[in-house]
């Protein structure tokens, strides 16, 4: 069947390279749909002149609570529904209700990107993204994105990396990383 009417969700730790992953499939034929970016919408209609991780977190389990912990996999399901799109990736897989959800959807794969800690602070640090990083903050965030001390409504990402169908490891060059998306990219078989 080939890649037509596949859907890859990505999971993973911020700063692992789920990003660099969605892009990478974007340059392959895939429509790149972030869930972030529904999130910083909101932020941008309530007024968010600094639009930090922590606050995009808050309203990510806002809405969970609001519409249920699924509610951010449906808003992408809706949009890939609408757009009549047949290959999509969906970045920023972070509980488990959106795995519960896109697994409704036929050929869902869930991708799982895996880096080391140290490495992914290393990347993020340098980044001009959101607020300065420092080692205390990152672990603060991680651990919060992971789902240490967190409510189903939380961030889940460990559990959704239980979940993954596939799992990459990125902690080396970045050649080494598109050469392993190439070969799961090929490797993926549907039913």
């Amino acid at each position: 069947m080939g890649a037509e009417g596949l859907l890859i969700g990505i999971t993973g730790g911020f700063g692992s390279g789920k990003s660099l992953a969605a892009s990478f499939l974007e340059s392959k034929g895939f429509k790149k749909i972030t869930l972030a970016l529904f999130l910083e919408e909101e932020a941008g209609r309530h007024g968010f002149k600094e639009i930090t991780r922590k606050i995009l977190q808050d309203i990510g389990n806002e809405w969970r609570k609001k519409f249920g912990n699924g509610v951010l996999a449906e808003k992408a399901v809706d949009y890939i529904k609408k757009e009549k799109i047949k290959k999509a990736v969906i970045d920023g897989i972070r509980n488990v209700g959106e795995v519960k959800r896109l697994r409704k959807e036929k050929n869902f794969i869930l991708l799982a990107i895996i880096a080391d800690k140290k490495i992914r602070f290393e990347r993020l640090k340098n980044l001009k993204r959101r607020e300065k990083l420092t080692w205390k903050l990152f672990q603060k965030l991680d651990k919060r994105d992971m789902g240490l001390g967190q409510k189903q409504t939380g961030l889940q990402v460990l559990a959704c990396l239980r979940k993954a169908d596939y799992y990459i490891k990125n902690n080396k060059s970045l050649d080494e990383f598109k050469n392993n998306l190439a070969e799961f990219l090929g490797s993926i078989k549907l039913s």
